[in-house]
């Protein structure tokens, strides 16, 4: 009887073990505290794929126009820097504070917390998404960036129309970098 059980033993840890591997393994440095930007761009990728752009750049007071059609891993690059402005990590739960009226949503990077997104803002019509933009900031003793991004959307097809990046980088001894894109969704 003793073997039995002990065999009995041995195949349910073997069957705890199997059960455990198979549960997906969580990102603990993911939260679903603010408004999950990178999220509503990953669905918007998937929604542009293969669509049109008309595209303005300035770099340095330098103009660039274009018209492009975008794949997927295309609009990834062009609106990479939306996915990187989502402020839902673990590290930073606490590091703002929400303010909501109506129409608005806004997430401020409180006082003396470091990040370089210090804002987020979410602003609805009809209860759908209308826009969002975000502001972020970076110094050091030798260098200073700002980066302020915006996105347009349909309210009724719920499909980014519009989108806008504008920066500039300003190193010490050396003259201030601006660059600004334009986009719009051709439909």
């Amino acid at each position: 009887m003793s073997k039995q059980l002990l065999l009995f033993f041995v195949a349910c840890f073997f069957f705890s073990c199997e059960q455990e591997e198979a549960q997906p393994i969580g990102n603990p440095t993911q939260i679903h505290k603010y408004f999950l930007l990178k999220d509503f761009v990953e669905d918007q990728l998937v929604r542009l794929d293969r669509a049109s752009v008309r595209k303005t750049t300035r770099i340095k007071g330098k103009e660039e126009k274009t018209v492009q059609q975008l794949g997927l891993e295309e609009w990834r690059k062009e609106l990479h820097i939306f996915i990187q402005a989502d402020i839902n990590k673990s590290s930073l739960a606490s590091a703002y504070y929400t303010e909501e009226d109506g129409h608005v949503t806004v997430h401020r990077l409180k006082e003396g917390e470091k990040s370089p997104i210090q804002e987020i803002k979410v602003a609805y019509e009809d209860g759908k998404i209308s826009q969002i933009s975000f502001v972020s900031k970076k110094e050091s003793l030798f260098y200073a960036s700002g980066v302020e991004g915006e996105l347009l959307m349909d309210p009724h097809t719920g499909l980014l129309t519009a989108y806008k990046v504008s920066g500039y980088q300003d190193v010490w001894f050396l003259s201030q970098n601006e660059m600004e894109v334009e986009g719009e969704v051709i439909p």
